[in-house]
């Protein structure tokens, strides 16, 4: 394969090199294959781009408002020209291993969230309050925090970069970009988009390297004033426990174990095709994806034989290759392993393999086909455990009390599903599922104006919207007297 390329990082604007000119490779899960090198900064180094951020809030804070969403859209508009645009997504699926059509609509619906969350440059506002004295007003004004790092996940590289640096900048924040060592070049592409777009030295600032050094040296300064990250709850945990030790804020979109409820009333094929969609989407690698799913025991046989079909049908491929292909390949082999593991110790413990559960003849030992598993009970860990990946357990219920009370058995609680047409159903489990999102008759995907946060383990504040857009924002109070 010949795109091999030597990136460099992104500080104080200017690209960089790592001062001790080392780099780690990056690959293409489909292949193994090394695709590009990316600087292994230092600590040294990763100190510098939070030094340049804190220099460039001193002036950028002041800017107003709306000059820094104009300086936002020019960097969306080159992101958009299909130069950068197809340069991103092919970086995308290089790093992810995803199918190249749906990296190019992470890269382009990313721009149009961007252009959604610029639109709050004019909508900041504070409070007057009534004070109990009559020569005394209460303002309350909202202000930037100071320098954000961003901590961004291999699944959704792009997105969920520019879902946490937009709204960071127009709210007058600068920023330090971390992406995953997973998937570091789409960043780094999208680095040649910040150059170009005019900003201030200093208030966008991305950086490569390994965990131990550069997520630590970001995690553990006192000059950094929020955390904001993407990622599993274990490392959510780390990195709470770090930033702790300095008061520094934190927003965690953590992990996710979405119940999909399917009641007896359901309409079969629509839940089927969202079920479906909601499992093997990014190959069953995002944290809201359907994890479980509950079937009443009146439809279950049918649910599950018209669910197989879809299973069965999907075309699995080298991304790349064919960049229309339904399915992907996991982001390593590694992940494989794992996910396959799963599905033995559930067969260990009674469940039935119901499509799927072993590995594809003919594609590298990244790939991991759509898999189905029935007999499945509360208590496996199939059940209670995060897969991320394609693979599906079904469990079956008799009652509404009973359905409600297994979805809620977990320590996880970002999205759900439900599936039925009777509107007390609706009530009922809208207003007990204990989780930040629930879908009503589709698969999931949250609006850009809408508030994607997790509840229990799956994470603190959140993002999108008004509520996610405040988050990098802070309240000053006065007390003016006259």
């Amino acid at each position: 394969m010949d795109f091999l390329k030597q990136y460099q990082a992104y500080i104080q604007g200017k690209f960089v090199e790592s001062s001790n000119q080392t780099y780690l490779d990056v690959q293409y899960p489909a292949t193994q294959e090394i695709v590009a090198k990316v600087p292994a900064l230092t600590e040294e180094d990763t100190n510098k781009a939070i030094d340049s951020a804190v220099e460039a809030f001193r002036s950028w804070k002041s800017v107003p408002a709306y000059q820094r969403a104009e300086y936002v859209m020019n960097l969306l508009n080159l992101m958009r020209k299909e130069e950068h645009l197809d340069r991103i997504a092919k970086a995308i699926t290089l790093e992810t291993g995803k199918p190249l059509s749906a990296a190019k609509s992470e890269a382009f619906y990313a721009t149009d969230l961007g252009e959604y969350q610029s639109q709050w440059a004019r909508r900041i506002e504070g409070e007057i309050v009534e004070s109990d004295n009559a020569d005394e007003k209460i303002l309350m004004y909202k202000e930037p925090l100071g320098v954000i790092v961003t901590i961004i996940p291999w699944n959704f590289p792009i997105y969920v970069l520019i879902r946490k640096v937009i709204p960071a900048l127009i709210s007058g924040n600068t920023v330090v970009i971390k992406p995953s060592i997973k998937s570091p070049t789409s960043a780094l592409e999208f680095a040649e988009c910040v150059d170009k777009a005019g900003f201030p030295e200093g208030v966008i600032n991305i950086v490569t390297g390994d965990d131990n050094v550069v997520g630590e040296t970001l995690t553990s300064s006192t000059k950094v004033n929020m955390v904001t990250f993407t990622g599993s709850t274990r490392v959510g945990k780390m990195i709470a426990e770090k930033c702790v030790k300095n008061m520094v804020r934190t927003s965690l979109e953590l992990g996710g174990k979405a119940p999909a409820i399917v009641m007896e009333d359901v309409d079969l094929d629509l839940a089927v095709n969202a079920v479906k969609g909601g499992r093997l989407a990014n190959s069953g690698q995002v944290c809201n994806n359907t994890e479980r799913v509950y079937v009443h025991n009146s439809v279950v046989n049918e649910f599950t034989k018209r669910l197989i079909e879809k299973f069965q049908e999907v075309q699995i491929g080298d991304g790349l290759e064919n960049p229309d292909i339904e399915m992907g390949c996991l982001i390593s082999a590694g992940d494989v392993k794992r996910v396959h593991n799963m599905v033995l110790d559930a067969e260990q413990e009674g469940a039935t393999i119901l499509c799927g559960g072993s590995l594809i003849e003919g594609l590298s030992d990244s790939f991991y086909p759509p898999t189905l598993l029935g007999n499945c009970t509360q208590n496996m860990k199939i059940v209670t455990d995060e897969v991320f990946g394609p693979v599906l357990p079904i469990i079956t219920f008799e009652s509404l009390e009973e359905v409600i009370e297994m979805a809620n058995d977990s320590e996880y609680g970002l999205t759900s599903n439900i599936y039925t047409n009777n509107y007390k159903y609706v009530m009922e489990l809208t207003t007990r599922l204990e989780c930040g999102e629930v879908y009503v008759n589709r698969q999931q995907g949250e609006a850009y104006q809408g508030f994607h946060a997790g509840w229990k383990q799956s994470g603190i504040g959140g993002d999108d919207g008004k509520h996610g857009f405040e988050e990098f924002l802070q309240i000053k109070t006065v007390y003016l007297k006259y």
